[in-house]
């Protein structure tokens, strides 16, 4: 059987599955379609780091960078905002190097 009816059905310990590839093929749609038909059965969390928001989008309301959103029974949206949580950890970083050397500021 194929399908994702029939992925789901061969792999019943499935814990994750994972949409994939260059722009354009469609991993927001599938991915959100696919989570739509899995939380019938279980508790999903669809998530993507992509900036566009595109999942927003598709569920008709704005997650961006919001954390864990419920859509739906059984049906959890994160959209991550990369760029932000990339800067939160190069300043942690930073903020361990000053601490660590007794620094004021960085050097350049």
């Amino acid at each position: 059987m194929r399908g994702l009816k029939g992925l789901v059905e061969a792999n019943p310990g499935l814990k994750v599955l994972i949409y994939a590839g260059k722009g354009g093929l469609g991993k927001t749609t599938l991915s959100a379609a696919s989570s739509l038909v899995l939380s019938a059965n279980k508790r999903v969390l669809v998530f993507s780091t992509d900036p566009q928001a595109s999942l927003s989008d598709v569920f008709e309301r704005d997650v961006f960078g919001k954390g864990e959103v419920k859509i739906a029974e059984n049906l959890y949206v994160l959209e991550i905002d990369a760029d932000k949580r990339i800067g939160e950890y190069v300043a942690s970083i930073k903020r361990r190097i000053l601490d660590m050397y007794k620094l004021d500021k960085l050097p350049p």
